[in-house]
């Protein structure tokens, strides 16, 4: 199985589960930096084969206009134009309505953006709240350290060189990938990054759009899925409101 194949499942379930559990009514899947769709269109072929209601079900988006280019045809391609929709879009100011989206996924893209709190923020703004169903899985790119054995030492040259190289290869827009040894070595260790997906303290808006003040928003992280010797994670974590304590 691919990683993103891998990561498309944890959202959507092994059978489809996330269409079914939600057959009376639309779902909807937002994927951020879809750069040229590829999990985009995993999620579009998903929904195709397991929601009844398969309008516009899957929003990509990317700062890039040129990755979504290369996106567009390939989603033509797989005949999904009605079910994949793909935007410019800023993962730190999400133009989208709140508590709209069922689950949203991130594919190689949180270590690129440098204000990683707002993003995540701006994602559990856009979520809808209160089930289990409703997921953040991001994937990523992180170094093994120096005691991981052989293994961890081949998995390093792997990410430090064969990734830019194959990703450059196979994306179709080879500058965009000339950045990422140095990203993905300046990317925290999973133990920090489930830390800080935790520790969020996202402004939580009421249904008259003001600033509910004895409430925050964060994410339950309820599992690491390690892939290629730990040098690749999924995170997989749920939405969550938290009661703001005060003395």
């Amino acid at each position: 199985m691919s990683w993103r194949r891998r990561l498309v499942q944890e959202v959507i379930g092994p059978n489809g589960e996330l269409f079914m559990q939600n057959s009376s009514s639309n779902v909807k899947i937002l994927d951020l930096a879809t750069g040229t769709a590829d999990v985009a269109i995993l999620l579009g072929k998903a929904a195709d084969k397991y929601s009844e209601e398969k309008s516009q079900t899957v929003l990509g988006l990317d700062p890039s206009q040129n990755m979504l280019n290369v996106g567009q045809t390939k989603v033509d391609h797989a005949n999904l134009s009605s079910v994949v929709s793909l935007k410019v879009g800023d993962a730190r100011k999400l133009d989208l309505k709140s508590d709209t989206f069922d689950v949203a996924t991130m594919s190689f893209g949180i270590r690129n953006v440098p204000e990683k709190e707002i993003a995540l923020c701006e994602i559990h703004r856009v979520l809808k709240k209160g089930s289990t169903n409703n997921k953040l899985a991001i994937m990523e790119f992180s170094e093994p350290d120096e005691n991981s054995g052989i293994m961890g030492s081949l998995a390093r040259v792997f990410i430090r060189h064969v990734v830019p190289s194959l990703g450059a290869l196979l994306s179709g827009a080879p500058k965009e990938y000339m950045h990422l040894q140095k990203s993905i070595k300046e990317f925290p260790p999973p133990k920090e990054f489930v830390a800080l997906m935790e520790r969020l303290k996202c402004p939580v808006l009421n249904i008259d759009g003001e600033v509910q003040i004895d409430m925050v928003g964060a994410f339950r992280v309820k599992e690491v899925v390690n892939l290629n010797f730990s040098s690749v994670q999924i995170y997989v974590a749920n939405p969550v409101l938290q009661q703001l304590v005060t003395e």
